[in-house]
């Protein structure tokens, strides 16, 4: 009698400790996954249409209408932005997405000259 007495509770205390353990992988192995998915902020230029004459309200953001709107980029000139990976850069006034964020834009210049 006292051997089973002593099996069940050798056997409930390797039990609660594979559990513990399993619970301790599981949350690490899903903080490591939250970082993985974290969005990244990335900065980048955008130069204006040049010779073409037209000014573009842009904006960023998850879709278009969303996130930070707007900043006129003139023909001339060249402005700074930033958003995270993942959203897109649009034109606010024509409704119409110019580039989506990704990690190779970090540092780069959108031509806007390309687009109209």
């Amino acid at each position: 009698m006292k051997r089973i007495i002593y099996f069940s509770a050798a056997a409930l205390f390797i039990g609660a400790t594979l559990m513990s353990l399993s619970y301790d992988f599981n949350s690490n192995s899903s903080s490591d996954s939250n970082k993985e998915t974290a969005k990244r902020r990335i900065s980048f230029k955008i130069r204006g249409t040049g010779s073409k004459g037209i000014s573009v309200k842009i904006g960023v953001g998850s879709k278009v209408g969303s996130g930070s709107c707007c900043s006129t980029v003139s023909p001339n000139t060249t402005s700074s932005f930033s958003g995270e990976i993942g959203d897109v850069v649009y034109d606010s006034e024509r409704k119409r997405v110019i580039s989506k964020i990704y990690d190779g834009l970090e540092g780069q210049t959108i031509e806007l000259k390309e687009y109209y």
